[in-house]
């Protein structure tokens, strides 16, 4: 999973953070560990995916969210359009499939 936020700091410089967490088949017990880790690197400048290799890293580090901050981040989804909650309802069915795609038994 990648991600890529474009944002302007308490000092009004503008950084990339790009990130990505190892979502790697393998057994059910590594779905939490997998997907509660995020590797961040925070970037001088809005850089491009295709210009990172260049770009000047600020920061590095490792993030992690705990169950208890993911039960409560869950709480703050919203969604609008004629879809409402059906959309959000959608978008969990996915990420489920997505991730039992992943780590889901193997077909025989």
């Amino acid at each position: 999973m990648r991600y890529r936020l474009f944002y302007t700091d308490g000092e009004g410089r503008r950084r990339t953070l790009s990130g990505h967490k190892n979502v790697l088949h393998g057994p059910p017990t590594r779905i939490w560990p997998d997907t509660s880790t995020l590797y961040v690197r925070l970037l001088d400048g809005h850089v491009a995916a295709d210009e990172e290799d260049g770009a000047e890293v600020v920061a590095a580090g490792v993030l992690h969210i705990q169950l208890t901050d993911f039960a409560r981040q869950l709480t703050t989804f919203r969604t609008t359009g004629p879809g409402g909650a059906g959309t959000l309802l959608d978008f969990g069915r996915f990420f489920a499939g997505e991730l039992w795609e992943v780590y889901g038994p193997d077909p025989d």
